[in-house]
C-alpha cells in the first residue's frame, strides 16, 4: 500500500500574496489605499522580501499597482470596471459551462468544488456559500470540471474581482440579491445541454449585474448630487460610472466593518 505524500508547505510569498489578496477583496484595505512595503510587512509579520514578491505578483491580478513616490496602491474600482467586468463574465463562464454539459455527467461534486473555492478565496470557514456568491462559486467549480487550465486561470482572476464588486455593493448599498434557480444548471448539465447551460450561466450574472448596479448607482449619485440616469432607462453620466467606489468608504459614506459584509446568513430577498 502506498501513502500520499504530505502537502508542501506554502511558501511565504505565497502565504503573503494570499494574505494580502484577501484584505484588499474584504475591503480591509479598501479601493485607492496607499500603504508602504515597509508598513504592510510588519502588520503581517512576514517581512519584507516575500512581501515585495507578492506585491509584485498582485500587480499582475490588477489588484495593486506601483504608487511613485508612495509605495503602493490598491487599485481603484469604479462602475464601469463593474461593468466590464460582468461582459467579460459572459464570455469566459458560458465556455466552461458548455464542456461540462457536453459530457452529460451531471452536477455531482460540484457543490463541494463551489464550497471548497468559496472558503479558499474569502478565508471564511463557512458551511455554505453565500447567496450573493453562489453564482461566483458555481463558475468557479465548472471552471475546474471543464479541464481547460487557461479558462480556468482566465476565470479565477474575473471572479476574484467580482467578489470585490460584491463586498462593495454590501457594504455600500442594500442589494436585493436575486435567488438563483438551484436546480437549472444541475439539470441542464445532466441532459447534456450546453446551450441549456450556458443559458442558466448567462442569465445568472445578467441578474447579479442588475443587483450591484440597482444597488451602487443610487449611492454614487447622491454622493456626486447627480441624477443617477442619463435620461429615461438611459446609462449613467460617466461622472457616476467613473468615480472610486472606495472614495465613498474613505468619505465614510457607509459604516462597513472590513471582511464581515458577506456572510453565509446572506440571502435573497
Amino acid at each position: 500500500m502506498t501513502s500520499s505524500s504530505p502537502a508542501r508547505p506554502k511558501s511565504r510569498t505565497a502565504v503573503a500574496r494570499e494574505v494580502i489578496r484577501r484584505r484588499i477583496l474584504r475591503l480591509e484595505m479598501p479601493p485607492g489605499t496607499v500603504f508602504s512595503e515597509g508598513d504592510l510587512a510588519a502588520a503581517l509579520d512576514l517581512g519584507k522580501t516575500p512581501v515585495r514578491e507578492a506585491l509584485n505578483l498582485l500587480t499582475h491580478e490588477s489588484l495593486v499597482a506601483v504608487a511613485p513616490h508612495s509605495g503602493y496602491l490598491v487599485m481603484p474600482v469604479t462602475l464601469r470596471d463593474v461593468r466590464e467586468l460582468l461582459e467579460l463574465r459572459v464570455t469566459v463562464e458560458t465556455l466552461p459551462a458548455r464542456l461540462v454539459a457536453a459530457r452529460a455527467e451531471g452536477a455531482a461534486g460540484l457543490d463541494a468544488a463551489a464550497l471548497a473555492w468559496w472558503q479558499a478565496t474569502s478565508g471564511e470557514r463557512t458551511d455554505a456559500v453565500p447567496t450573493p456568491v453562489r453564482g461566483l462559486a458555481d463558475a468557479a467549480a465548472l471552471a475546474e470540471r471543464a479541464g481547460n487550465a487557461r479558462a480556468a486561470e482566465v476565470e479565477g482572476y474575473v471572479l476574484r474581482h467580482q467578489l470585490r464588486h460584491l463586498y462593495l455593493a454590501t457594504a455600500l448599498g442594500d442589494p436585493c440579491w436575486p435567488a438563483p434557480d438551484r436546480s437549472a444548471l444541475p439539470a441542464a448539465l445532466a441532459a447534456g445541454d450546453p446551450d441549456g447551460a450556458a443559458a442558466v450561466v448567462e442569465d445568472g450574472i445578467r441578474a447579479l449585474g442588475a443587483a450591484l448596479f440597482a444597488a451602487l448607482v443610487p449611492v454614487v449619485a447622491a454622493y456626486l448630487d447627480r441624477p443617477a440616469a442619463g435620461g429615461p432607462a438611459g446609462p449613467p453620466p460617466d461622472a457616476v460610472l467613473d468615480l472610486d467606489l472606495g472614495t465613498l468608504l474613505r468619505d465614510g459614506v457607509c459604516d462597513v466593518r472590513p471582511g464581515r459584509v458577506i456572510t453565509a446568513e446572506a440571502t435573497a430577498r
